[in-house]
């Protein structure tokens, strides 16, 4: 099941037609569309109340493991070179508010343009200098959502509707052109998101032990682990049988599981789950 939270009902309608998703009676004061792939949830702007409409939308349809979030939407770009209509996926989320940023991880291959966001808790009247893409509600519902959704399984679809001194300008048929003229695209590109289904691999003791070592050698935080083990999966996929590649990759870094070589500190662990990822996703 595919989640998909708009601000307004004119950037939601073109995925309530495409996913033929029907009103849910039994939410009073939300707006919920179901289908038998996705549901749409109209949260209102502004980053608290966005956050609360996702919030009781998921306590009374909880998603299973396998679900994936989406936020799809318009926002402001303070690059007036972008075009209006061109499409992000955005891969850090800023709270002007509270100055935390959070980061959707994308793990998985895409072809489309990608940003950095800033959250405003009202809608902004000019060219804010500080920030490329800004929005109402991405921060908020990013919050909301991650109770529910791993970063991983979360995605953030921005459209270019105006450089926020015309903000004001844009008319609810824009709103929806801009959101249909998308809509293949990003449907297309959350199927097939949502098609990489986790899977439980059984390894062997003598596999599981290579993985330890690897998360040993490279002086993982329990956060580095995480996204190694993540990697691990998405090789697995997409690519075919991890625990051959693990063993060439740490070859080519003169890390030997035999002789249990480890790096000399956490820093080189970074550097070389950098590359690492990069093995896997390139």
């Amino acid at each position: 099941m595919i989640y998909i939270a708009c601000a307004m009902y004119m950037e939601a309608a073109p995925f309530i037609r495409r996913f033929a998703c029907k009103r849910d009676d039994a939410f009073r004061h939300e707006q919920v569309f179901v289908g038998e792939e996705a549901v749409v949830i109209i949260t209102g702007t502004s980053p608290v109340p966005a956050a609360i409409a996702l919030t009781e939308t998921l306590a009374l349809l909880p998603p299973g493991e396998a679900d994936i979030f989406a936020n799809v939407g318009l926002c402001g770009c303070s690059d007036t070179s972008v075009d209006i209509g061109t499409l992000f996926l955005v891969h850090s989320i800023a709270d002007d508010t509270t100055g935390r940023r959070f980061y959707p991880d994308l793990l998985y291959l895409h072809e489309h343009c990608q940003g950095a966001l800033t959250t405003y808790a009202s809608v902004v009247t000019d060219n804010p200098s500080d920030a490329f893409l800004f929005d109402t509600e991405a921060a908020g519902l990013y919050q909301a959502a991650l109770p529910y959704f791993s970063a991983d399984r979360m995605f953030y679809f921005k459209i270019v509707s105006d450089c926020g001194s015309n903000a004001s300008d844009i008319s609810p048929t824009q709103v929806y052109e801009l959101l249909e003229g998308n809509a293949p695209v990003v449907s297309e590109t959350l199927l097939r998101f949502a098609s990489y289904v986790p899977r439980r691999y059984r390894y062997s003791e003598d596999e599981e032990a290579v993985i330890d070592y690897f998360c040993r050698s490279l002086r993982c935080s329990v956060t580095m682990e995480h996204e190694l083990r993540r990697l691990i999966q998405y090789y697995e996929m997409e690519r075919g049988y991890a625990i051959a590649h693990i063993r060439e990759f740490l070859g080519e870094y003169g890390l030997d599981f035999e002789t249990d070589v480890l790096l000399r500190s956490r820093k080189e662990g970074k550097d070389v789950l950098d590359a690492f990822r990069l093995s896997c996703l390139c």
